[in-house]
């Protein structure tokens, strides 16, 4: 008690009898490193570990499944063959052909190949080959015995029940079993296909192959010549309507020749048409001429002159005469007056020149009106008979319409009758050497070996696909698991370190003792595990700050008291001064750990019954370690907790002792441990390692960082793998304990 007493005085007790309350210090955890939150190798063997017994359990079930199939499958004979396609046969004649054909084609993307290929699982021809070989027998049992596996597994997983009903007997589709067992399959690139038959027997096999390809070229063939016998009769037909229609046409036209007294009228229509053309011909070239004419006169009569005039020689002269008149006259008008005589000679010379200038231009325009006048005549001479021609054509054109009309039809239906009679021909000579355009390429052989089962084969798909199904359901099974499956996990979710890692304990003698294993077995590997815990809180905490720590869980059960405990007596084994509280009033613990009593303890100071000396006990067996007890059971802790009282507690504890170490209730579901983070510098939250869920984990942190932002981290306990490693380490204190006996015994001596 000697830790408290000398610290009672006045500053500890109650002013006029109520407990002034000390902040306690606020201490700011050390935040986790920021970790990368995508997957890396060792997350996925992590996952690969968890989940090995699904993905084991998968590869052995699909691998069992392929040894079932394997040995209940009975053995079958494959068969094959190849064939070449080609979109025309031999080609004997080149006409008279009745099927439609084209260039060269791609097989992949061709429809004619496509449909040929596909016709080999016609249900006709399989119907054939079955009845050829009467292979009804055959093709039963296997229908039986794969219907039995498939109703044998359904039964097993429970889809299908037994029945002992009778049943009226079912029609067997014979034609289907057969194109189960059939495989066409086109080679690409080229114009060949394969053709594969899966059969009980080699002989079998080999038959059916052999059959299918013969009655699929006599089909071929069949076709082609009952397409020719339908077009000779459809053509027969054609032939003789056609022969019908021209007899009645040529009648008609006969009949109205003779009524309208027609003859020949495609030759005058001819000439008409020629004295048409050219009668229009004439017309334009009027016109021209006419237009010419008139347009010389039009501008002699505006201007005075056009082209006509100015080339004309006597016009020229004239012009060349007065010019050199009146430059004469211009040079003797130098020396000479008007009135001298040669002046006026020559003035009349002038004037004469003159005269018959505008003579000659009168004598030029009365000859372009009479060509202009001369063209309008001619123009319109021609125009009218043109008229009358015209009016003659529309007479005959009439008269003629009818006949033209009949004589066309004569010569359609007489065209269609020649080349009907012409193609009925060629197909009589082409449909009588019809070919096949299917050719066999490589033989069918009967099969050496069983093709089915292929128990190696088996064995492999069954284990590859047990992995990769056992992997798949292993992630997807991780992925649905919301629990928190390792520390570094932990650490991603929370952003908040793992402080320690407690291993977990197989032996029941430890189980027992773990409460107090730091005493009862301090070299224990668990011990250690605690007291490296210890140190880590002490150097992650400011050593000069009075320290409050909170000691709690998610949930019950997860050893938080016993955590709270071994911390304790790490410390006070450190030469340390620990107060640990037991704060869980409704379940408490530590009187019976520590072997103390409980007669007070902190529900009775809380009520005022006892003051912090009196609850305050030393550990006996412990130097520098005391508790307090909860004391006696309270319904209502939270109305206690909440008292200044508690606040005052923690205060002094700080300044009094280096920790003060508190064993707090689960956060889930109480509202104690609220309070009580709320009074301490930092908080320890103690975890099973396979048992932390994410949503409960997320929700008692997002409960204690609204009241303090102060969690410090998690401490794990029942780890199955930690670096601690449990006979190495008795090994190591077993080679110290015999090393500290020897320097004993020598020092002794």
């Amino acid at each position: 008690m000697s830790a408290l007493t000398t610290q009672t005085n006045t500053s500890l007790q109650p002013r006029d009898g109520r407990i002034t309350p000390v902040p306690a210090p606020i201490l700011h955890p050390i935040q986790a490193p920021v970790i990368e939150t995508e997957m890396k190798l060792h997350d996925i063997l992590e996952i690969l570990n968890r989940q090995k017994l699904v993905i084991i359990s998968t590869m052995l079930l699909l691998l069992g499944l392929a040894l079932w199939y394997t040995l209940s499958t009975p053995p079958t004979y494959r068969a094959s063959a190849i064939v070449q396609i080609e979109r025309e046969g031999a080609q004997i004649v080149t006409f008279g052909h009745t099927t439609q054909s084209g260039g060269s084609f791609e097989t992949d993307k061709d429809p004619f190949f496509r449909t040929r290929y596909e016709m080999l699982k016609n249900r006709l021809i399989a119907q054939k080959v079955i009845d050829e070989l009467n292979l009804h027998t055959s093709l039963v049992p296997k229908e039986k015995q794969r219907l039995l596996s498939v109703n044998g597994i359904k039964r097993f997983f429970g889809i299908q029940k037994k029945t002992t009903r009778s049943k009226a007997p079912e029609r067997i589709d014979y034609p289907s079993i057969f194109l189960k067992n059939l495989l066409i399959q086109p080679i690409g690139g080229t114009h060949l296909v394969q053709v594969f038959y899966e059969a009980p027997t080699a002989q079998e096999a080999k038959n059916v192959v052999t059959s299918l390809i013969s009655n699929f070229i006599k089909g071929q063939i069949e076709t082609k010549s009952e397409t020719g016998e339908y077009a000779k009769k459809f053509l027969t037909k054609q032939l003789a309507d056609s022969r019908e229609r021209l007899r009645n046409s040529e009648e008609a036209l006969v009949k109205y020749a003779n009524a309208k007294g027609i003859l020949g009228v495609d030759d005058k229509q001819t000439r008409h048409v020629k004295k048409l053309e050219n009668l229009d011909a004439a017309l334009v070239k009027a016109e021209i001429v006419r237009i010419e004419a008139e347009s010389l006169y039009q501008q002699m009569k505006k201007v005075g002159s056009v082209s006509a005039v100015l080339t004309n020689p006597v016009v020229g002269s004239l012009k060349a005469r007065l010019v050199q008149l009146e430059g004469d006259y211009q040079e003797m008008l130098k020396t000479f007056k008007p009135n001298y005589p040669d002046m006026v000679r020559l003035q009349q010379q002038i004037n004469n020149a003159k005269g018959k200038l505008q003579q000659e231009m009168v004598n030029i325009q009365r000859s372009m009106k009479a060509d202009y006048l001369a063209a309008k005549r001619q123009e319109n001479k021609i125009r009218e008979e043109l008229s009358q021609f015209n009016r003659k054509m529309y007479s005959l054109q009439d008269s003629s319409i009818d006949y033209n009309t009949l004589k066309r039809e004569v010569n359609t239906n007489g065209k269609l009758y020649n080349n009907l009679l012409q193609r009925l021909e060629e197909v009589n000579v082409a449909s009588a050497v019809n070919t096949s355009n299917i050719s066999i390429i490589e033989p069918v052989i009967v099969p050496f070996s069983k093709y089915r089962p292929r128990p190696k084969l088996n064995m492999i798909i069954g284990l590859f696909s047990g992995l990769l199904l056992g992997l798949a359901l292993a992630f997807l099974r991780d992925t649905l698991d919301h629990s928190i499956k390792s520390p570094e996990e932990l650490e991603r979710f929370s952003g908040l370190p793992v402080i320690g890692m407690i291993p977990r304990i197989t032996k029941s003698s430890i189980k027992k003792n773990l409460s107090l294993i730091s005493i009862k077995s301090p070299q224990s590997f668990i011990a250690e595990a605690y007291r490296i815990t210890s140190t880590n809180i002490r150097f992650m905490v400011n050593p000069q700050d009075k320290h409050v720590m909170l000691i709690t869980s998610a949930k019950p059960g997860e050893g938080k008291s016993t955590t709270a405990t071994n911390i304790a007596i790490s410390y006070a084994k450190m030469g340390l001064k620990v107060l640990l509280v037991d704060a869980d009033i409704r379940n408490s613990s530590l009187h019976r750990n520590l072997k103390i009593s409980n007669k007070l303890g902190l529900s009775n100071y809380l009520k005022g019954e006892v003051d912090l000396v009196g609850i305050t006990q030393p550990v006996k067996k412990i130097q520098g370690l005391y508790a307090i007890t909860a004391g006696a059971y309270n319904p209502d802790p939270v109305s206690l907790l909440s008292h200044e009282r508690m606040s005052y507690l923690t205060t002094q504890g700080a300044s009094i002792f280096d920790y003060v170490i508190i064993d707090a209730p689960p956060v889930e579901g109480f509202a104690d441990t609220l309070i009580l983070s709320s009074l301490a510098s930092s908080t320890i939250i103690v975890a099973k390692e396979n048992s932390i869920e994410s949503k409960r984990m997320h929700h008692v942190l997002k409960q204690l960082a609204r009241v303090k932002h102060n969690v410090l981290g998690f401490l794990l306990v029942d780890v199955k793998k930690t670096n601690i490693k449990s006979k190495y380490y008795s090994r190591y204190q077993g080679k110290s304990a015999t090393k500290k006996r020897l320097l004993e015994l020598l020092d002794d001596n």
